[in-house]
């Protein structure tokens, strides 16, 4: 059984749903980051960075959100989490899946943590970050004029990893106006199974 150590709306948002898509049992740990659960031993055993999502499967022990997508997909191939390798959408899926993690994940990252790129100017990093997270959503505002999620009209693992850092934007005081097409990709998934489960269990799971 799958076993996925989370922290309720981090990334590890994307991984859950997977799971909820697969279908498979599996089992939640929650890790409370404001408390520190990160730092423990037994936790840094599995994941020494101090970070989530870690998906336990036996004897492995996966970290990274984009690389567990991936492996998830191609131990569930029956689960569509990425397109079939011989199809056309495969390296459009690819591409997404990988831009998401090296390159607007760590920019959301500056805004959760701008100390750690200066201790002298970190509204600065806010403000720069910002700019780059505007320009990301303006990209996307236009992709989804075409289409419903990131690869075509069908959803697959980097919407999960899209949508989970969509939801992010509040807590930074941005929202969505300018992005129409933006916010009707937060509604299309929302109307997924996977996802209406996995905001039900992290929503509760926010509440304990």
């Amino acid at each position: 059984m799958y076993q996925l150590y989370y922290q309720p709306f981090a990334c590890s948002f994307a991984v859950h749903a997977a799971l909820e898509k697969i279908g498979q049992p599996f089992d939640l740990h929650k890790i409370n980051l404001a408390n520190g659960d990160q730092k423990t031993e037994a936790f840094l055993a599995m994941n020494p960075q101090g970070q989530v999502p870690v998906l336990k499967h036996g004897d492995t022990t996966m970290t990274q959100a984009a690389a567990i997508l991936l492996q998830l997909s191609e131990l569930h191939p029956e689960a569509d989490l990425m397109p079939k390798a011989n199809s056309e959408d495969r390296g459009a899926a690819l591409q997404a899946l990988f831009f998401l993690s090296n390159s607007v994940h760590p920019v959301f990252s500056r805004m959760f943590h701008p100390y750690r790129l200066s201790k002298e100017s970190p509204n600065d990093v806010k403000a720069m970050a910002g700019e780059k997270i505007r320009s990301f959503l303006a990209e996307y505002n236009r992709l989804f004029e075409t289409q419903d999620f990131c690869i075509s009209h069908q959803a697959y693992a980097p919407d999960y990893y899209l949508f989970t850092m969509l939801n992010w934007l509040p807590m930074f005081n941005m929202d969505l106006g300018d992005y129409p097409n933006v916010k009707g990709f937060l509604s299309n998934m929302k109307e997924l199974p996977e996802v209406e489960r996995t905001l039900q269990t992290e929503t509760l799971s926010m509440a304990a």
